[in-house]
């Protein structure tokens, strides 16, 4: 809100307000300064706009005041404070008894969370209850007075006509017939009557309601008096009756209460305003005394637990527990959570889970804030309770989403991790063998490109079901990618336990599966290493059950085999391939190709991803599965990861020279790049000094798991690319992140969601519900969303729905030529609805 200009007509009607207006941006500078608070201050408004109250008051830097600005600004609570007779709030002053002469003022301070554009901000709120405490001061005097007057009745007439001439209530006597006798200098200042012009007259000239005084008699009456303008004014009458000289007088005394009236319906608009805003919260709302009695509820709270209605003023929550239904033990456990609030002296926030029959059941983030009087006595509570039900729920699904595979809900890469640690720490413990199983689905791709990728997720599924019903419920079946499985065996006595599962999964995979119209059959490969048979590190035995996995496809597939030290065949084969990859380094034989990115809005192609494509000489082209893990472990990425962003920036010029609109290209970055901090900033200065391409063209992209291996580390290097201009993008997002506290630090431009989101639209309503939260997270964070993996015109309108900036799919096009992406963007885009 800095820098916030306000309109005349705002300015002129905060000015005309009957109270102190200061509006806080998120840092709590002052916005604006009223009028009133001007003048009670002694402070204009050009010298408090901008400065905090800190720094404009320096004696609140500490205190309930400073306190209660924090609580707003930074916890999005509405503290409400009060001064005492001996402790002021803000340092201001009021005109006194006369106009040369100012005393403290006695206030009420409410401050009230705003949200604006996004940003947070405070009003505060001073209102001057000086006049109040003083007539109750003066109230109580004039009782003392009184009860004086009473004691001394039968002192002389001198005595008595003195306190009658001083006393600042009018005192007027009259007879039976109603004719006024005597009449003291306070009834001729009040009524306005000089002494010779009423005496003798009616009082019912003075007050009208007196032409029948005995209703009026020994009791303190509100009536009615009228001035000599013949203005009438609200006046406290005390009447008594004596006999004297054998006749019956009355004694009249009235108190002109105009002021306290005023002061009244002052109170009680201000107490309206209070009542409608906390009426408007969608919060619990209570203001207890010091012994825990209600004073004040919110209409959200008493219709929340079944209060509407009933008088609650002055009664505890225990008294009100038995006047509610199904909320009992809510409202009786509040005394335990009140006692501990005064005793710690301080904010009390805690969690509380509530069940309701309609609602179902809802949980409340509570904050009680206890009050205390001058001498440390209590006197009073404010409770919050804000309904964090469905941020509970959202944070639970993305937890388990970051914990589970979306497609089957089994256990991912990073949940499994820990279960194996876990359980080798309970093995070493215990003295039991340990099984640890890879398993690949045999020809799987097939599947995927003779049924399409819809047939081979229900695959996936159905896989995922009946691997459950092979092994016990203490055993963990996890899905680490692809069509990659894992299954975790504990407290075996001897290999055979690992064998019959094994054989158990072989033969049930093996029978045929129905999906939707088709009848696809399948098998499974499985490598087995033992604990501790073959090592006690989990790393090793994930290594020793891949080399296990690939042996048994090597042999024929639809088999197992047990990890075996002198298996290296599989190793062998990968250093082949390794090694006609060198070869094929810096020859045609490697290519990039680039898949669009489409923006969703316009559909049209605003970039493209580029990714790497192997024509082998004899093989022909190789599948990126089978080479880029190989490039990933081998000293080749450094070589490999430069030539593919060399040549991405270079082939973003060449499009730009031949008419080309300008547009972001997307490359991976893999793990073993990212970690060479230093080498990897410097790489990309210099491809895009070498190449001539904008940095705010080029998008690079790491996986959530890169990310999160060293958080700091991961600051620098996007820190260092940004500085640069280059754009940073999260891939694979929603798979696998383990801590979404931390994203919020990245420099990121762009979450890209996983395509395991969308593949199944219909069957998971969850997956809507992330993909929203998702989206909604990245646009506060101000980052673009995009979604890969779109096939269908039904996952394109869910992505429209849902607000996507971006996607890419087959749907579009696969990753096509340099010279064919080009055609592309010129016949396709904008991409035809």
């Amino acid at each position: 809100m800095n820098g916030m200009a306000f309109d005349p007509f705002l300015s002129s009607l905060t000015d005309a307000a009957e109270m102190g207006l200061v509006l806080l941006d998120g840092e709590g500078r002052a916005v604006l300064w009223n009028a009133w608070l001007a003048e009670a201050s002694g402070i204009p408004a050009a010298a408090a706009v901008g400065r905090t109250i800190a720094e404009i008051f320096p004696s609140l830097s500490e205190g309930s005041v400073a306190e209660a600005i924090g609580l707003a600004l930074d916890g999005g609570l509405p503290p409400m404070l009060s001064s005492s007779a001996d402790s002021m709030l803000f340092p201001l002053t009021r005109s006194g008894s006369r106009p040369d002469r100012r005393v403290d003022m006695h206030q009420i301070v409410v401050i009230k969370p705003l949200e604006a554009g996004g940003r947070r901000a405070g009003l505060v709120q001073i209102f001057d209850v000086t006049s109040m405490a003083s007539r109750e001061t003066q109230l109580r005097q004039q009782a003392l007075t009184m009860e004086a007057l009473a004691e001394n009745y039968r002192l002389s007439e001198l005595h008595n006509r003195a306190i009658v001439d001083n006393t600042a209530d009018a005192i007027v006597t009259f007879s039976e017939d109603g004719a006024i006798g005597t009449y003291n200098p306070s009834a001729e200042r009040i009524f306005g009557y000089a002494p010779p012009e009423i005496v003798g007259k009616p009082i019912a000239l003075l007050i009208p309601e007196l032409v029948r005084p005995d209703p009026f008699l020994d009791h303190r009456t509100e009536v009615i008096g009228v001035r000599k303008t013949r203005a009438h004014f609200p006046l406290e009458l005390s009447l008594a009756a004596m006999e004297l000289g054998g006749q019956r007088l009355f004694v009249a005394i009235g108190h002109d209460i105009t002021l306290r009236k005023a002061n009244e319906a002052e109170l009680l608009n201000q107490r309206e305003w209070l009542t409608t805003l906390i009426n408007a919260l969608p919060d619990l709302i209570c203001f207890k005394d010091g012994k825990g009695r209600w004073l004040v509820a919110n209409q959200f709270y008493l219709d929340l637990v079944g209060l509407a209605g009933v008088d609650y003023v002055g009664r505890t929550g225990p008294e009100l527990a038995r006047l509610s239904h199904n909320f009992q033990e809510f409202l009786t456990s509040a005394k335990e959570t009140d006692e501990r609030a005064w005793k710690e002296g301080k904010a009390l926030s805690y969690e509380k889970t509530m069940e309701t029959p309609s609602r179902g059941t809802k949980v409340f983030d509570m904050l009680k804030i206890p009050l205390f009087h001058a001498d440390g006595k209590r006197r009073g509570l404010v409770l919050v309770g804000r309904d964090v039900t469905e941020r509970k729920m959202t944070a639970a699904r993305i937890q388990r989403l970051a914990h589970h595979d979306s497609l089957t809900d089994l256990p991912n890469r990073v949940l499994f991790q820990e279960r194996l640690r876990q359980s080798l720490a309970q093995a070493k413990r215990s003295g039991w063998k340990l099984a640890l199983m890879f398993l690949d689905l045999d020809k799987f791709k097939d599947v995927n490109d003779t049924l399409g990728h819809h047939v081979g997720d229900l695959l996936l599924r159905a896989v995922a079901k009946r691997l459950i019903r092979c092994v016990r419920e203490t055993d963990t079946v996890a899905r680490l990618g692809g069509d990659e499985f894992a299954v975790l065996l504990t407290n075996l006595d001897d290999l055979e336990g690992a064998s019959r599962v094994a054989e158990t999964i072989i033969a049930g995979i093996s029978d045929p599966f129905g999906l939707e119209e088709h009848e696809v059959r399948t098998s499974t490969s499985i490598g087995i290493t033992i604990y501790p048979d073959d090592s006690s590190d989990a790393e090793q035995l994930l290594k020793n059950a891949d080399l296990a996995m690939f042996r048994s496809k090597a042999e024929g597939r639809n088999n197992y085999h047990f990890y075996v030290a002198q298996m290296d065949a599989e190793v062998r084969a990968r250093k082949l391939v390794e090694h006609d990859l060198r070869l094929a380094l810096g020859t045609e034989q490697l290519e990039l190709h680039y898949q669009p990115l489409v923006e969703m809005s316009t559909r049209r192609i605003v970039g493209c991803e580029a990714l790497l494509r192997w024509n082998h000489p004899t093989r022909g082209w190789m599948p990126p599965g089978e080479f880029i893990p190989i490039i990933e472990r081998s000293d080749l990425i450094g070589p490999l990861g430069r030539w593919i962003l060399h040549r991405a920036c270079q082939q973003g010029r060449e499009w730009q020279k031949d008419g080309l609109e300008p547009m972001k290209i997307a490359v991976n970055l893999s793990p073993a790049q990212f970690k060479q901090t230093q080498s990897i900033i410097s790489m990309v200065a210099d491809i895009l000094d070498q190449t001539g391409f904008a940095p705010d063209q080029l998008q690079l992209e790491i996986t959530e798991g890169i990310a999160m291996q060293n958080v700091d580390a991961t600051i620098e290097v996007l820190q260092g690319l940004r500085a640069m201009g280059v754009l940073i993008s999260i891939d694979d997002f929603g798979t696998g992140y383990s801590s979404l506290n931390y994203l919020k630090r990245f420099p990121v431009d762009k979450l890209k969601i996983d395509r395991s989101f969308v593949v199944d639209i219909g069957q998971h309503p969850d997956n809507a519900a992330v993909v929203q939260a998702i989206v909604n997270l990245g646009h506060s964070l101000r980052t673009r969303v995009n979604v890969e993996g779109i096939e269908t015109q039904e996952q394109l309108d869910f992505l429209q729905a849902h607000k996507v900036d971006e996607a890419q799919g087959f749907y579009f096009s696969k990753a096509v030529p340099a010279d064919q992406f080009a055609e592309l963007v010129r016949t396709k885009s904008p991409w035809p609805l």
